[in-house]
């Protein structure tokens, strides 16, 4: 079977438009609010920070909304997060909705901005890593697309023509 071209994923941003950003005070575990967090906040997370959950030591929370998370994406996506969302005592910094198209970050009060900005960081660092892979993804694809034409076996070289049209000119 004839290989396929690969797609280059999505980088990860938030929904700036005000009705996307959720702050609120932070009523508990099952607060209706953040009840779909719910699975990645009791999954893997250390015991103080379970601790200052389940006593309603964290004041404050803020639900980011993810923009196009979707599809495949949304799998590449939630693993980049998992690997970036735990510090290197376990604790983790944000938490992943259900559907990886919202982030859920608890703070102490006053310190939503300081974890905000550690959030920040480690999108932009995933988001680096992002583009690496595409980088090597676009690689492999003109690789793809030179060995078709080489060996003469291009089944469909009109539409090898357009992909490869769209990898090399396309910026997303």
């Amino acid at each position: 079977m004839e290989s396929d071209y690969k797609n280059i994923i999505s980088h990860i941003d938030i929904d700036r438009s005000l009705g996307a950003i959720e702050c609120s005070s932070f009523n508990g575990i099952d607060d209706e609010s953040v009840i779909e967090f719910k699975n990645d906040i009791e999954a893997g997370n250390d015991s103080i920070e379970l601790h200052l959950i389940k006593s309603k030591g964290y004041k404050e929370a803020l639900i980011l909304k993810l923009k196009k998370s979707n599809g495949a994406y949304s799998d590449a996506w939630r693993d980049f997060l998992k690997e970036e969302q735990k510090t290197f005592g376990g604790s983790k910094i944000f938490y992943i909705d259900n559907e990886c198209s919202k982030l859920l970050i608890l703070a102490l009060p006053n310190e939503t901005r300081n974890k905000m900005n550690m959030v920040i960081t480690r999108l932009n660092k995933i988001n680096e890593k992002i583009t690496r892979i595409n980088a090597k993804i676009k690689r492999e694809n003109l690789d793809l697309y030179a060995s078709r034409l080489k060996s003469k076996e291009a089944v469909n070289k009109k539409k090898d023509e357009i992909i490869n049209f769209i990898n090399q000119n396309l910026r997303v």
